[in-house]
């Protein structure tokens, strides 16, 4: 916690490079499975199909959970915090629901490793590009979050 607590002096306040550099990394990372994908040697058996119906509910359930955590973030936060301490509270939402996202992207990683075949592993990326550009920090969206405490 040193480290946020350093980078969000007064100076920094409500700034968005923290939260950009967050989100770019754990949307770089979704595109560095799929560049995996391409390079490495996968199974060409067909033992995805076995996973395919079980790592989409998951996918689902993650996916639902990255659209609710704010809300369940938001109703446990405390009247007169400090500002330091709202800044700690945006990163923290933000870490989970990208990370949240992220997990939909490496189970169609799992599936492209099992040998599922691209119109079984895309949308899966889809998705968590989508959860993730909806989470991008701007400043419209970082008042909105300020708004609603």
């Amino acid at each position: 916690m040193d480290g946020i607590a350093v980078c969000h002096d007064e100076g920094m306040k409500g700034s968005l490079l923290l939260p950009r550099i967050i989100w770019a990394s754990l949307f770089g990372s979704t595109l560095l499975y799929v560049a995996i994908l391409e390079l490495a040697t996968v199974q060409t058996e067909g033992s995805w199909t076995i996973l395919f119906y079980p790592l989409v509910l998951a996918a689902v359930s993650t996916a639902g959970a990255s659209l609710l955590v704010p809300r369940i973030m938001l109703r446990r936060r405390v009247n007169g915090q400090s500002a330091a301490q709202e800044e700690r509270n945006y990163i923290t939402e933000l870490i989970i629901t990208l990370a949240l996202a992220e997990s939909v992207a490496i189970f169609g990683l799992v599936l492209g490793f099992l040998g599922a075949p691209a119109r079984a592993v895309v949308p899966f990326f889809a998705v968590t590009w989508v959860l993730m550009l909806l989470r991008f920090p701007s400043a419209e969206r970082r008042a909105q979050v300020d708004s609603e405490r």
